[in-house]
C-alpha cells in the first residue's frame, strides 16, 4: 500500500562518532586481545559466515507435510510439491545491493508450490506481497495460492491448520512466492543491514535467482512471470528492468509481468481517488464533502507540479495523502457503541477505528497464529529469523527511504518496448490503490511512439456466462477490471483470477486430454475453454504427482516410454506398409530392378540394415513364385488415378474387399 513521506533520518553527530570509537578503543584495550587472537576470530567469523550462506539441497528444502496436510506430495486430489526455505541473496560489495552493512548476510525466504498439472509446456511465476514490508505468505494462504487456513475450533487437534483448496495459481504454474526485501516476512537481515532504495531489491532478487536456479536447474529456460499486488507495484518494474539489464541472467525467459491495485504512478493515482468516490457514490457533487475532497486534490496538485521528469518523481508525494482521508474521513462513526470506519481495501466493509483495513482479512489472525507454531517454523526451514513471523514488518518500510528511487511507472514503456507484456488487475472495490487510477496510469502511458490504448475496445469478461469484469488489450498491455473483489482480489474471487493468469500466461488447455469437466470463459463473443475450479483426477485431468522423490524424474520416465512407444510403432507400421507394397509390385510387376539401376522402394534408415534386407529378399523370393502362377492377373486391375509422381491402383471390388488404399497427393477422379 502507498504510504506517506517520512521526516528524515537524524545522522549521528561528531561528537557520538567520537564516542562510539573511545568505546571501541577502552574494549580493545581492556580485553588484552593480541593481533593473533583478532586474526584467528576473524578468520573463524568468515569461516561461520561462509557456512551460513552456504546454499542448501532442493532436498533439503522439500516440505513433505504441513499441520492438516500429513502426504503433501501424495494427496488424492491434489498431490503438491512443496519447498521452503531461505537462500542468500547479498550480491557482494559494489554489486549494488547495499554498501558497508547494508544488505550483508541477507536471506531471502520462499515458498515454492510445483505445477499440479501441465498444460504443453512448464511455466514458473514469482509472486510478491506489497507494503512494503508484508509477507508473501499473504498471497499463498489467502489469495493466489493453494493453501487456506482452518480455524482451531474445526481441526480435530484443536489448533489452527491449513487445507489444499481450488483456484490457486499453482494449477498450471509453478509458483514462488517470496518475501522480500530482506527482512520481511520469515527473510532474514542483520538489525544493521536493511536495504533502502528499490534498486538495492532488485540486486538481492538477481543473486537470490542466480542462487534459486543453481538450486533448481531444472528451471533454467523455463518461461517465467513476475507477480503481485498493491506496493509490489513498484517492486515489479524494477525486477524486470534489473533483469532485462542483467550480465548475470543474460537471455533470461522473461514473458510477463502482472500487477494487481498496484501503487505505480502516483501523479495519476492521487486523482483516482477523486474519480473512484464520485463513481462510486461515496462522495455527492456539491457536498461540504466535495469540497473537501476537492480542495485536498487542489493542494495535491500544487505539489505535484515541480515533478515534470518521470525519473525524478517519487513514489508517495507530499500533502498528497489527505486526498485519501477526504473520502474515509466521512465515513468515521458510531456503530453499535463502537467508532468504526470504511475498510479503504475493500468499501463494502467497516472496520474498527482507527484500523480501517488493517484487521482484514478475516483469515490473518489464524495465518498469524499457524506461521507461528513451532512445528510450522521447522517445517518451512524458517530458523534463520529469531523474532516471531508478522504480516508486514515497520522496520522493512521505515528503513525503505526510496530517495533515490523514482516511481516505477517510468520503467514501464522500455519494459513494454523490449517485448514483454503486461497485465494490470484491479479489484473494483478496492479505494487505496483503485481501478480508476490504474486506467488512468493506462490511459497516459506511452510507449512505443503512441499513448494509452488507442482503440482498442474494452471486452465484457464472462466466465459460465456471468460477467466477472471487463479486459482490454493493446500493444503488449493489458488491463483488467474484476468485478466484486477488493485489494486482494485472488481472496474474493480465486476462480477468476484462475482464468485470468491463465489467459496471460497462454496456457493451451486444448493439450490437456480428457477434460471432462469445464467451464466457459470468453472475452466478447470469443470462446475459451477453462477448466472448472474444482476438478479432479477423476476429470481425466493428468495430475502431476509422485512420492517425495523429485516428480520430474517421474515425468520424464514417462515421456521416454511414451516416446520409445511411439518409434516401436513407426517402425511396426513402416514395415508392414513396407511388405505390402513390395508384395502388390511384385504381383504387378514392379518389382524387378529398373533398366536404370534404380529401386522404387524407399530407402528410410528405421532399424537394422539386416531387417530392411531380409525385408527385400522375401518379396524377390515372392516375385520367383508369383511369375510361376497366372502372370495374367495383373490385367485386372485398372489405372484408378495418380498423386504427385506416385501411382495408385485399385483392385477389382472382388480382390479389395477389406483392403485399404492410400493416396499421396491431390487426386484426379476419372468420371
Amino acid at each position: 500500500m502507498p504510504f506517506e513521506s517520512r521526516s528524515e533520518i537524524g545522522i549521528p553527530s561528531h561528537f557520538d562518532f567520537i564516542a562510539r570509537n573511545n568505546a571501541a578503543l577502552l574494549n580493545s584495550s581492556t580485553t588484552g586481545e593480541s593481533s593473533a587472537a583478532a586474526h584467528k576470530r576473524k578468520r573463524d567469523s568468515e569461516e561461520e559466515r561462509q557456512l551460513a550462506n552456504r546454499l542448501p539441497t532442493a532436498a533439503e528444502l522439500f516440505v513433505p507435510s504441513l499441520p492438516g496436510i500429513p502426504n503433501l506430495a501424495t494427496h488424492p486430489t491434489h498431490p503438491l510439491h512443496l519447498y521452503a526455505g531461505e537462500i542468500p541473496s547479498y550480491p557482494g560489495e559494489g554489486q549494488g545491493g547495499g554498501e558497508g552493512a547494508t544488505g550483508k548476510d541477507a536471506k531471502l525466504f520462499f515458498m515454492m508450490a510445483k505445477a499440479r498439472r501441465s498444460a504443453g509446456k512448464q511455466r514458473l511465476l514469482f509472486w510478491f506481497n506489497g507494503g512494503p514490508g508484508c509477507s508473501s505468505f499473504d498471497g499463498s494462504l489467502m489469495e493466489v495460492g493453494p493453501f487456506r487456513t482452518v480455524p482451531a475450533s474445526e481441526t480435530e487437534s484443536g489448533k489452527v491448520e491449513v487445507k489444499l483448496v481450488d483456484g490457486g495459481w499453482e494449477e498450471y504454474a509453478n509458483v514462488v512466492f517470496v518475501d522480500q526485501p530482506p527482512g520481511t516476512g520469515f527473510s532474514y537481515v542483520p538489525t544493521n543491514g536493511y536495504l533502502h532504495e528499490l534498486d538495492q531489491g532488485a540486486a538481492h532478487l538477481i543473486k537470490f535467482l542466480q542462487n534459486f536456479y543453481t538450486i533448481f536447474p531444472e528451471f533454467a529456460g523455463v518461461d517465467t512471470y513476475l507477480a503481485g499486488e498493491s506496493f509490489a507495484g513498484q517492486y515489479i518494474p524494477y525486477f524486470a528492468d534489473a533483469i532485462l539489464k542483467s550480465n548475470a541472467l543474460q537471455n533470461f525467459p522473461l514473458k510477463g509481468i502482472a500487477i494487481g491495485n498496484g501503487w505505480i504512478d502516483p501523479k495519476q493515482q492521487y486523482p483516482g481517488y477523486v474519480d473512484f468516490a464520485y463513481e462510486k457514490g461515496l462522495i455527492k457533487q456539491g457536498t461540504p464533502e466535495a469540497e473537501k475532497l476537492d480542495a485536498a486534490l487542489k493542494a495535491c496538485e500544487a505539489s505535484m507540479e515541480k515533478y515534470t521528469d518521470p525519473y525524478k518523481t517519487p513514489s508517495n508525494i507530499n500533502h498528497c495523502g489527505e486526498v485519501m482521508d477526504s473520502v474515509t474521513d466521512s465515513y468515521v462513526q458510531e456503530l453499535n457503541g463502537k467508532k468504526v470506519c470504511m475498510n479503504v481495501y475493500d468499501v463494502r466493509l467497516v472496520d474498527d477505528w482507527p484500523a480501517c483495513g488493517m484487521n482484514w482479512p478475516p483469515d490473518l489472525s489464524d495465518v498469524y497464529t499457524f506461521l507461528r507454531r513451532d512445528d510450522v517454523i521447522t517445517a518451512l526451514h524458517a530458523k534463520e529469523k529469531e523474532t516471531a513471523w508478522v504480516e508486514c514488518d515497520n522496520k522493512v518500510s521505515a528503513e525503505l527511504h526510496l530517495r533515490n528511487s523514482p516511481a516505477s511507472v517510468a520503467l514501464l514503456p522500455g519494459i513494454l518496448e523490449k517485448g514483454v507484456p503486461i497485465l494490470m488487475f484491479a479489484g473494483t472495490e478496492d479505494l487505496i490503490c483503485n481501478y480508476k487510477g490504474i486506467e488512468r496510469i493506462v490511459d497516459n502511458l506511452i510507449w512505443e511512439g503512441q499513448q494509452g490504448m488507442g482503440n482498442a475496445t474494452v471486452q465484457k469478461w464472462y466466465l459460465n456466462d456471468t460477467q466477472v469484469g471487463t479486459w482490454q488489450s493493446s500493444r503488449g498491455m493489458q488491463f483488467a477490471q474484476v468485478f466484486d473483489s477488493s485489494h486482494m482480489v485472488g481472496f474474493d474471487v480465486p476462480h477468476v483470477t484462475n482464468d485470468m493468469i491463465m489467459r496471460f500466461m497462454d496456457v493451451d488447455l486444448a493439450l490437456l486430454p480428457g477434460l471432462a469437466a469445464q467451464s466457459s470463459s470468453r472475452l466478447g463473443d470469443v470462446q475459451r475453454v477453462a477448466v472448472s475450479i474444482g476438478a479432479s483426477a477423476a476429470a481425466g485431468m493428468p495430475l502431476l504427482k509422485g512420492g517425495a522423490t523429485d516428480w520430474d524424474a517421474w515425468y520424464n520416465n514417462i515421456s521416454a516410454l511414451l516416446i520409445l512407444f511411439i518409434l516401436i510403432s513407426i517402425v511396426a507400421i513402416y514395415f508392414y506398409f513396407r511388405r505390402r507394397g513390395a508384395l502388390r509390385r511384385s504381383r504387378m510387376g514392379l518389382g524387378f530392378p529398373r533398366e536404370d539401376g534404380g529401386d522404387l522402394s524407399e530407402r528410410i534408415p528405421l532399424g537394422s540394415e539386416r531387417v530392411e534386407l531380409d525385408d527385400i529378399e522375401r518379396a524377390e523370393r515372392y516375385n520367383e513364385e508369383y511369375l510361376d502362377g497366372d502372370v495374367h492377373d495383373q490385367e485386372r486391375r485398372k489405372r484408378k488415378g495418380k498423386g504427385k509422381g506416385k501411382e495408385r491402383y485399385e483392385e477389382d471390388e472382388e480382390d479389395t474387399k477389406g483392403e485399404t488404399v492410400f493416396a499421396l497427393g491431390d487426386e484426379d477422379e476419372d468420371k
